[in-house]
């Protein structure tokens, strides 16, 4: 029996052309100690990410937490304030790294449907009194995982940075999944980050690269960037062997996304037609249904779907993650919505 796993397009695997440009840019003799600077594929990996995202300059980073937390680090001071949506991976998913290693104190807001409006934020600002740590920065995430996958658009981007930009603030892209948000709405990615300090963005997701992430922004940010990425042990040395699979992942993964949001839209119109069962029309590749209707826990749903080859996350409350990715067509789909709703319809 096959197995079809949807816990989270992390679980994609590289193509063989992404293996064979490893083996091209050894036999070219390009790899080089890029803590020295001296690794060709990681420079063409940075330059290439800069100008597809509209930026100065861009850095190589291991992970997206590593690049979230080293675009806080590198643009705020210690005691300093972080405004977060409350749900964001930055805030609940990154072990607290903020504040243990930056010594940064989140504050966490409400968000709609992910999204921090210029109002909220406003609010957020603390006075500047010595009574209250300096607000310095805030986070976007696009598109935003536990809110569904869903897409912050341009002007509402454009908008929060303003409020921000006003008030002294820096603003950080948590763009993990940018590119989704991009081929949703039918843009470039650099739309989308045109009015933000920094981005991070995740090739090792839909993309299908193996590992790695990026940071991108202007040449003092990344020169200081650079410095909190050697700090935090990130430094490292053939790392062309991580590069040119990122390189085939930008030039040739971003387009097919498409398919996963189609089929995040099959699963959807299957899933919807179950009575009782809650769920959001998902903007990209990601579906939270909502089991607060039934006599069965997410715990419960993730190990029934695992006796019929489907891997689940379980653990999100009431709420049962479902994320689209390469190594799911739309077959697949089909057989999911069934066992769901075989599940769903004795419970």
């Amino acid at each position: 029996m096959k197995t079809i796993d949807l816990r989270s397009d992390t679980i994609t695997q590289p193509t063989d052309e992404m293996i064979d440009a490893i083996a091209a840019a050894h036999k070219a003799g390009r790899f080089g100690d890029d803590v020295i600077g001296e690794d060709e594929v990681v420079h063409e990996l940075q330059d290439k990410t800069a100008r597809i995202l509209g930026k100065e300059k861009a850095l190589l980073v291991t992970s997206g937490t590593q690049g979230n937390v080293i675009s806080l680090l590198a643009q705020t001071c210690r005691g300093e304030e972080v405004v977060v949506e409350n749900q964001s991976h930055t805030f609940l998913f990154e072990a607290g790294s903020m504040a243990s290693l930056g010594g940064l104190f989140p504050k966490p807001v409400e968000g709609i449907r992910g999204y921090i409006s210029p109002t909220t934020l406003e609010k957020a600002i603390s006075v500047d009194d010595a009574h209250y740590a300096k607000t310095s920065m805030v986070v976007v995430e696009n598109t935003h995982n536990y809110a569904g996958g869903t897409i912050t658009r341009p002007e509402q981007v454009q908008a929060l940075a303003q409020v921000a930009h006003e008030h002294g603030l820096k603003v950080h892209c948590d763009g993990a999944r940018l590119f989704n948000a991009a081929v949703g709405l039918g843009i470039k990615a650099k739309k989308l980050v045109e009015h933000v300090d920094s981005v991070q963005i995740c090739c090792s997701k839909g993309l299908s690269a193996p590992v790695g992430s990026m940071i991108a922004g202007t040449e003092d940010f990344i020169h200081e960037a650079h410095r909190v990425r050697k700090r935090l042990g990130g430094g490292m040395r053939q790392a062309g062997i991580i590069a040119a699979p990122m390189i085939i992942a930008l030039e040739k993964m971003v387009d097919r996304l498409i398919e996963d949001h189609d089929n995040a839209k099959l699963l959807y119109k299957r899933l919807v037609e179950i009575e009782g069962l809650v769920l959001d029309e998902p903007d990209t590749n990601i579906i939270f249904i909502d089991l607060r209707n039934f006599d069965i826990d997410t715990q419960k749903l993730s190990a029934e779907l695992e006796k019929r080859g489907v891997l689940v996350y379980g653990g999100y409350g009431t709420r049962t993650r479902f994320v689209l990715n390469r190594m799911v067509d739309s077959k697949d789909v089909q057989y999911v919505a069934d066992s769901v709703v075989e599940i769903l319809g004795g419970s």
